[in-house]
């Protein structure tokens, strides 16, 4: 789930050489401080908190709470407890997997896709304006370069080194 704590660019200047170039840590750090507020803007833009946002965004396609739980990096008792406010909101609805009666997968309802797609074009119409001036080599560049840098981040999930 999102984190809740806040910095300022200027707390993430480099102390070393506080007029040099942000480090790619440094940038990354701006970069989910900006995500955040991004995402917390959007969501309240369509009466959702942000962990409601990323449950209707994670359950885009139907998933038990197990795998929502992974995707979203948190307890299944959380994702469990996510999921019956938005079912209670008429968001999200709970059916039975036809070849494993054993599992229930979480879907939206027609009003939570909605929602979910609403809260998502939200988010791009944040990044329009930037957007629109970068040629397209520049986009699919840097969102490879994003893309690679989220996989190597999920990879360090399970080094031995990571601690949750």
């Amino acid at each position: 789930m999102m984190a809740s704590y806040r910095f300022t660019p200027a707390q993430m200047i480099d102390p070393q050489d506080p007029d040099g170039p942000p480090t790619v840590p440094q940038a990354l750090g701006r970069l989910r401080v900006a995500l955040n507020d991004a995402y917390l803007r959007a969501s309240r833009h369509h009466q959702l908190t942000p962990q409601q946002a990323e449950l209707l965004c994670a359950a885009l396609r139907p998933a038990p709470v197990g795998s929502l739980a992974r995707t979203l990096r948190c307890d299944q008792s959380n994702v469990t407890r996510l999921v019956d406010r938005a079912a209670q909101r008429g968001l999200i609805c709970r059916r039975g997997d036809q070849p494993d009666g054993r599992v229930t997968l979480i879907e939206l309802t027609p009003h939570g896709r909605k929602t979910a797609e609403a809260f998502i074009t939200t988010l791009q119409t944040q990044l329009n304006t930037l957007l629109a001036d970068w040629p397209e080599e520049h986009r699919q560049t840097t969102a490879a370069t994003l893309d690679e840098i989220a996989e190597a981040l999920d990879h360090g999930r399970n080094h031995p080194d990571h601690t949750p």
